[in-house]
């Protein structure tokens, strides 16, 4: 039993865990060495292992995912329920039988994400939030908060117009609905958005991106398994 930790220096009694950091990730030759990828982080940090192993090796030989949720949300974490590691490694130690999930995940272009993508007043929370990662506000979920009250203002103005422009979007893929305003759920087939603009600042789960591209195509790439017991 191998195990590939991104991330973190992850040590459990039986098992081989190898450690890289998230930016040598890309430098790993043959992933199908590994049983199973360990990614410490949050969101963000899944979606840019996931990014880097899906444009690497495509999704066939991509190793179940242990998700050890220690950002700030961890959303991917919570709407799926995953277990705590410790708990997944004994398993695993045991050779007990393992439980995993098919979890979808979408892109633009080459810029994929798992849940959640726009350029509507997300891309504005996340903004602010990361100009508030510093002292204190480093970690944990505050800044978000402090963000939220901040924006408050701006959202109940500017919300109807967003809600109701052909040029912006947010797609939060756990909603169980397909399409309210332009609010989607749910993406079963692709969907074509012209963004009126050639440089366009969007949100990928909590990450900040440029797509340079005016009409964009958002569709379903492939699907990893995340490992619950």
């Amino acid at each position: 039993m191998k195990i590939l930790s991104v991330g973190q220096q992850i040590e459990f009694p039986g098992i081989e865990i190898i450690y890289t950091s998230l930016a040598n990730l890309i430098s790993i030759e043959n992933i199908s060495d590994f049983d199973y990828i360990l990614i410490s982080g949050g969101d963000g940090a899944i979606r840019r292992a996931l990014k880097d192993l899906y444009h690497k090796f495509g999704t066939s030989s991509i190793p179940p995912f242990i998700i050890n949720p220690t950002g700030s949300f961890n959303v991917v974490s919570k709407i799926h329920r995953l277990p705590n590691i410790d708990k997944i490694l004994s398993s695993i130690s045991k050779n007990e039988d393992i439980k995993k999930i098919t979890v979808p995940f979408y892109a633009i272009d080459k810029k994929i994400f798992l849940f959640s993508c726009g350029n509507s007043s997300d891309v504005a929370h996340i903004f602010l939030s990361e100009v508030l990662r510093f002292g204190i506000l480093k970690r944990g979920a505050l800044r978000y908060i402090i963000s939220t009250l901040i924006l408050l203002p701006f959202h109940l103005i500017v919300t109807p117009f967003l809600l109701s422009s052909k040029s912006r979007f947010f797609i939060f893929t756990p909603l169980k609905f397909k399409k309210i305003f332009n609010i989607h759920g749910q993406i079963n087939d692709s969907m074509e958005i012209d963004l009126k603009n050639y440089y366009n600042v969007l949100e990928f789960d909590g990450d900040l991106s440029v797509v340079k591209k005016q009409k964009i195509v958002i569709q379903k790439v492939g699907t990893i398994s995340l490992v619950t017991i």
